[in-house]
């Protein structure tokens, strides 16, 4: 009782922190615009003012809790561009004599800015944004919920500028920092991380930089307090994944040099210090006299190198340098290549204009976004009712967990700060799945022991016991995809795997944890003797599945030729805009009332336009209502009517929405407002890192198949993944569908499916082949058997899964129809192959070994083939 009581204890615990974890988020929607600057703006006065005042443990927990009555931002779950809208920003640039004298061409500047600006919303932190290249001279920036525009503007628009300043030794630093701690009585020195004696700078955290910084900035506009013409100044902020903080320096204030006449840095392998990298540079004719005084005046000093106001780094000058130079380190090879980078952009004199600037919304539409979630809730509540309907009081208790876990997987969210978007909501859906499916599992094992005759309390005790393997399996196997995924993974690949990691974690605890502590309960209490449910599939059904094998491969191989044949047909057409050039039109329609996004979604569909993005567009100077960002995968002078260019086609196909749809006067009624050519929003970068993060998860997935169970299983699981991908990709070619990121997002939820489909049906196979062994079955039997008693819980997982993606397509709307569809493919496909595909190739791959083995090394039970048999008794004497 101790123990039961204990677990229930910890469940209310876990629900009491997730719902406290939720209760900003929601609380949040509630609150107006408005109402949301003003309390970020009290936060961030309180913030300051409190950590000059240093509150012990007891009120900082006080100012947590209100902080946490009041909607902490901080807690609120985040939403993606897709979901949330935020700002869109373009700028441009123009080509100056110096930019073409250093042999740059438009292309370079263009992807030098682009780099550039990555740089600086990574500093931003900004939640998954989206920058592009436009045309060939202007770079489109989106950041997720942004709305102050001037501060995004002042982080986007600041000109990189490069120069060299002196540091100052440690023991003048160590005076400086002393007379500041003095001025701001104790309140500075406390708050930094000191150096190893004699070495290294003083660190700042990153929970404390906002009040250094601060501070720091203070002192140095505070006469007399700093030293003539020092100056303190910052590293630049340390990735999201890096460990540490930043680093302050006590400097120059006035530069020794600028990186005028900066020729190039160049990222290279460290000869000298293998695994390291270091940072070649060079200058033009006027700054090699210029920087080789500098460096020959301050030997064995440091010299800091400012780009964009942080020091990038500070190398100890070892000799005079002349034209060439170099910064050495331990530096790994992407932080020597971003060094050559802000090197390179810092120096670089073409200046960056703001062209526009405005406020979109979610890329999905708010129209679309209602209908996903309003469909997403009928869909679940049908899921509820039919397990209700199928497994009578263990449906009930299965759908508490649900309830559970859902409050749990949303809790992790906010405390994790994940940024939820579409691909996100994939994972979700996926792990929707996989928590019925564990629930299925354990009561179609308690299912089988109530027919042996036990008692209610020791077939949920046997119950849990033989499905807890196949649980754990197949979520631990999908786990280990998700992690890799995190790990090499970008973008929506990684938002997907995030939400799968928290969703295969919380449904795992609801399954083996709070339905297990329900059906105790039940069971101890004998509220019911027995546990009523239906039934699909009669018990002892015997269907010869593998006997239909050489069919299904021949139907399997078809079907990945016909897909293969209509995609190499279709070419660049098989991508929509998220991966190849497309363009971005921005119009004003002339409406006499209030548009929304999906009806221009609709309009452009129809018109032959495939998965076009639409967003509300809002100038700062809301000169232009029903203004809309649309985002379509042609360009130039594509096929349409009379050979018209792809914006007047925009233009006709939106003409029926306007206040004259008959008007000749196009501009008048669908005004375009800009149309540029703008590039792929999946750039190679996030595409290679894509294909590496599943190449290395197949990896590891196969590693822990062949560790768990052997490598005719891994290598059956791997074949059944691969086919379902290839497939469904086939079905997406030959329905006239476009890959996008949701139907990226869409793949990856069915390489997920499939795994965690056929890893069930293999932990069954195992564990009849271990039961079974002196009976004599045959290998081919064996697994008939298995695949028979799995049957019942393949379908009905299959269909509670179906209920909420077949909804999601009805009623979700365009903009998440093709998502949908893909889903559904994906999961009659994965259903199909987890009976007809894996298991064949597992048969396929014991016949093979038993060929190769003299025929008294073969046991009929674990490792026998076809023609194995029953082992005779000795003849007797």
């Amino acid at each position: 009782m101790r123990e039961h009581l204990t677990r229930t204890l910890f469940i209310l615990a876990l629900i009491v922190a997730s719902a406290m974890q939720i209760y900003p988020t929601i609380g949040w929607m509630t609150l107006s615009p408005a109402e949301r600057e003003s309390r970020l703006e009290q936060w961030d006065r309180e913030d300051l003012e409190r950590l000059r005042e240093k509150p012990g443990a007891s009120q900082r927990a006080v100012n947590a809790v209100q902080r946490w009555s009041q909607f902490d931002r901080d807690m609120v779950i985040n939403l993606g561009l897709d979901l949330l809208g935020g700002l869109h920003m373009v700028i441009g640039f123009d080509m100056t004599p110096e930019a073409l004298e250093r042999g740059l061409t438009e292309s370079d500047v263009q992807n030098i800015i682009l780099r550039n600006v990555r740089n600086r919303v990574n500093e931003y932190e900004a939640k998954e944004p989206n920058i592009q290249k436009l045309g060939k001279k202007q770079v489109q920036i989106q950041l997720a919920g942004e709305k102050d525009i001037q501060r995004a503007k002042d982080l986007i628009m600041k000109t990189a500028f490069l120069t060299f300043h002196m540091v100052s030794g440690p023991q003048e630093t160590i005076q400086v920092l002393k007379a500041v701690d003095a001025h701001f009585n104790n309140g500075f020195v406390p708050f930094l991380e000191r150096p190893p004696p004699g070495e290294g700078q003083y660190a700042v955290s990153r929970e404390q930089f906002r009040l250094v910084s601060a501070l720091a900035e203070e002192a140095n506009e505070t006469p007399g307090l700093l030293p003539e013409g020092k100056m303190f100044a910052f590293s630049p902020p340390p990735a999201p994944w890096e460990e540490g903080g930043y680093l302050i320096y006590l400097m120059d204030a006035k530069e020794e040099m600028t990186g005028e006449d900066l020729k190039s840095a160049d990222a290279r392998p460290d000869d000298q210090s293998p695994g390291n990298w270091l940072i070649l540079f060079e200058f033009n004719a006027d700054g090699v006299s210029e920087f080789g005084d500098l460096t020959e005046a301050n030997i064995d000093r440091q010299m800091g190198i400012v780009v964009d106001g942080h020091v990038v780094s500070a190398p100890t000058i070892q000799s005079r340098i002349y034209g060439e130079g170099r910064i050495t380190g331990s530096f790994t090879q992407e932080e020597a290549q971003d060094l050559a980078i802000a090197l390179n952009s810092g120096s670089m004199p073409v200046p960056v204009r703001e062209d526009y600037v405005a406020i979109v919304g979610p890329s999905l539409g708010q129209d679309s976004i209602t209908r996903g979630v309003r469909s997403s809730i009928i869909g679940l509540l049908i899921v509820m009712v039919f397990m209700v309907f199928y497994y009578r009081l263990a449906g009930v208790v299965a759908d508490i967990s649900l309830a559970f876990n859902a409050l749990l997987i949303l809790g992790a969210f906010a405390y994790f700060n994940v940024t939820l978007t579409l691909p996100g909501i994939a994972g979700l859906i996926l792990t929707i799945g996989m928590a019925v499916d564990a629930n299925v599992l354990i009561f179609e094992r308690i299912r089988e022991e109530l027919a042996t005759g036990k008692s209610l309390a020791a077939s949920v005790e046997r119950g849990f016991e033989q499905a807890r393997s196949a649980i754990i399996d197949a979520n631990a196997t999908t786990m280990i995809a998700a992690v890799v995924l995190t790990q090499f993974g970008t973008g929506p690949v990684q938002g997907f795997a995030i939400a799968l990691c928290i969703g295969i974690a919380t449904s795992v605890f609801a399954a083996l944890v709070i339905t297990r502590a329900q059906l105790d309960f039940i069971s101890e209490r004998k509220l019911v003797k027995k546990l009523e449910m239906a039934r699909f599939i009669p018990a002892g059904t015997e269907i010869k599945f593998l006997e239909k094998r050489h069919v299904c491969a021949l139907l399997s191989l078809a079907a990945i030729a016909a897909g293969a044949v209509f995609f190499t047909m279709r070419g660049q057409d098989n991508f929509g805009v998220d991966f190849k050039n497309g363009t971005n039109a921005i119009v004003a329609l002339n409406a006499d009332r209030t548009l929304q996004a999906g009806e221009l979604r609709d309009h452009l569909t129809d018109a032959g336009f495939d998965s076009p993005t639409v967003q509300e567009y809002q100038e700062a100077d809301a000169e232009h209502p029903n203004s809309f960002v649309i985002r379509v995968g042609e360009t130039g002078q594509e096929e349409g009517a009379e050979g018209a260019s792809v914006s007047t086609r925009i233009q006709r196909a939106l003409l029926p929405l306007t206040m004259d749809p008959f008007s000749d006067d196009l501009d008048a009624e669908v005004e375009l407002l800009r149309s540029e050519t703008v590039g792929p929003a999946v750039g190679a970068k996030l595409q290679r890192d894509a294909i590496n993060a599943i190449f290395f998860a197949l990896i590891f997935i196969v590693l822990y198949l062949w560790f768990r169970f052997e490598w005719k299983f891994a290598f059956g699981a791997v074949v059944a993944l691969t086919h379902d991908v290839l497939i469904v990709i086939g079905i997406i070619a030959l329905s006239g569908r476009e890959i996008t990121i949701p139907i990226v997002a869409a793949l990856l939820t069915i390489i997920g499916y499939s795994l965690n489909d056929t890893i069930v049906v293999f932990d069954r196979m195992r564990e009849d082949l271990a039961l079974n062994k002196a009976r004599g079955l045959s290998f081919m039997e064996n697994l008939n058997m298995s695949i028979n008693k799995t049957l019942s819980r393949t379908i009905l997982t299959s269909l509670t899964t179906l209920f909420v993606v077949v909804v999601l397509f009805i009623f979700g709307g365009s903009a998440i129809n093709d998502f949908a569809f893909a889903l559904i493919a994906g999961i009659f496909v994965g259903t199909y192959s987890s009976i007809f595909i894996a298991t064949p190739v597992v048969y396929a791959w014991q016949q093979w070994r038993d060929r190769r083995r003299p025929p008294s090394a073969i046991d009929g039970g674990r490792h026998g083939g076809r023609h194995a048999r029953p082992r005779e008794k000795p003849a007797s004497a």
